[in-house]
């Protein structure tokens, strides 16, 4: 088998048989979308099990240790996380999606297949033993290789194995968020920082193969219930609009945390796996004086939704959340910043929303109406990816009535989030390493054949 030059891209020949590039691709959708609809619920599942395993742990521990046992069960959470990412997979460290994006620039999408399993091994045990940080990012970096493995399998050209690459992503937040457009939009704004149309309904298969695949082992959801959030004046389009601003500093905060303690981890000359007891152990403090911040948080994010948290609250974990992640991600764990991004958005909106609500009552809408919008806000100051953020976050809802605010907000907050970070959270990590993204970035270079 091998890929040659035809009359409308590449072929598959295999013997005599020539098999197109348009049916090559779709083809290969199909196989990333089933198998990253069915990592993203094999993976979940593994994050309940070492859920369950740091739960035992803490109990057993508490006898002799009290309420402190959540400290050490956090941090042998983060030295196995750490000890399983430098020991076998490097690029398996961190949220992901910054090694999927410098793959798909200088290495023509070539992943190594076993980061399917440490990045879920590393991950999983990050998110169970509670380290502050999200479950999208492994599952983009183990959708990612899954296309590049099916690529690399069959020795397909660069562009081609790019273009499976960003079907797995695709793939992977589809499952993850039950949101197959936001997927899609996902793998072209961020992944491959570029929409082709012909290449973008490949993209569209592979997500949509994947959603149905975990609607139909998690069911047909929205990731959180917002319902009934309405814009009860035109008036409240400038405060969801100051809503924007307020998310772009907060996320500038974030990201600059981010990597400043990334920094000063660094510069620490400890072994790996201390590093990671010691950090995740300092996670563990937090989370016992504010519980929500350890984990993903989506049943905090839940909590702020159904109006159950009051401004001063909200606004605390809205500062420790950030905090939280960063020391996870810089000690050595594995995990994502989008889902951290919408909760500290979720909690800023939230106090936003309070003093507004109380300020104008008659006008404005329930506080968590604001928590909805600055979901959206936050992750798309963070990323520069206003499309993605508004699309997932209205899936992952199901509310339409939303829409206008999380536009403006989304929009404004993406512009100033470029212009305040000077990059987006996935680019400042390459830019570190030395790689300008901008530069290097490959459009989606195969598309599907016209007819």
């Amino acid at each position: 088998m091998v890929f040659r030059p035809g009359r409308r891209g590449f072929e598959l020949r295999v013997g005599k048989l020539a098999i197109s590039q348009s049916a090559y691709l779709l083809v290969a959708a199909i196989v990333i979308g089933l198998g990253g609809g069915y990592g993203a619920v094999l993976f979940r599942a593994l994050i309940g099990y070492e859920t369950a395993l740091a739960a035992h742990i803490t109990m057993w521990l508490s006898p002799w240790l009290g309420r402190f046992a959540l400290i050490v069960s956090v941090g042998i959470g983060g030295a196995a996380a750490a000890w399983f990412t430098t020991r076998f997979a490097p690029e398996a460290k961190g949220h992901g999606v910054p090694e999927v994006m410098a793959a798909v620039a200088l290495k023509g999408g070539v992943m190594r297949p076993r980061i399917i399993l440490i990045k879920a091994l590393a991950s999983a045990t990050t998110i169970g033993f509670g380290g502050a940080a999200g479950r999208e990012g492994p599952i983009v970096q183990i959708g990612s290789t899954i296309g590049s493995v099916i690529g690399q399998l069959l020795r397909a050209p660069a562009p081609i194995v790019r273009t499976l690459v960003a079907c797995g992503a695709a793939a992977g937040i589809s499952a993850t968020f039950n949101a197959p457009i936001g997927g899609v939009f996902f793998a072209s704004e961020v992944i491959l920082g570029d929409f082709a149309p012909r290449s973008f309904s490949v993209i569209v298969v592979a997500s949509v193969v994947s959603a149905v695949v975990g609607r139909s082992l998690l069911g047909n959801r929205p990731s959180f219930d917002a319902s009934a959030f309405l814009l009860v004046s035109p008036r409240e389009l400038a405060l969801y609009a100051l809503l924007g601003v307020v998310c772009a500093i907060g996320a500038t905060i974030f990201v600059k945390m981010l990597y400043a303690f990334e920094d000063a981890a660094d510069a620490i000359a400890l072994p790996s796996w201390l590093k990671g007891f010691v950090g995740f152990g300092v996670v563990g403090a937090i989370g016992i004086l504010v519980p929500q911040i350890l984990g993903v948080g989506y049943d905090a994010m839940q909590h702020v939704l159904d109006g159950h948290v009051d401004a001063a609250r909200a606004l605390l974990i809205a500062c420790l959340k950030p905090i939280a992640t960063s020391v996870t991600l810089a000690a050595g764990g594995s995990g994502g910043v989008f889902a951290p991004s919408l909760f500290t958005g979720a909690m800023l909106g939230d106090a936003f929303g309070r003093v507004v609500h109380h300020l104008f009552p008659l006008w404005t809408a329930p506080a968590a109406a604001y928590g909805l919008v600055a979901m959206a806000a936050f992750f798309a100051a963070a990323a520069e990816a206003p499309i993605t953020a508004i699309t997932i976050v209205f899936e992952m809802s199901d509310d339409y009535t939303i829409i206008l605010p999380l536009m403006i907000a989304s929009v404004i907050a993406s512009i100033l989030g470029r212009r305040f970070i000077n990059g987006t959270v996935y680019e400042l990590k390459l830019m570190r390493r030395g790689i300008d993204w901008e530069s290097v970035k490959h459009p989606p270079a195969v598309v599907l054949a016209e007819p």
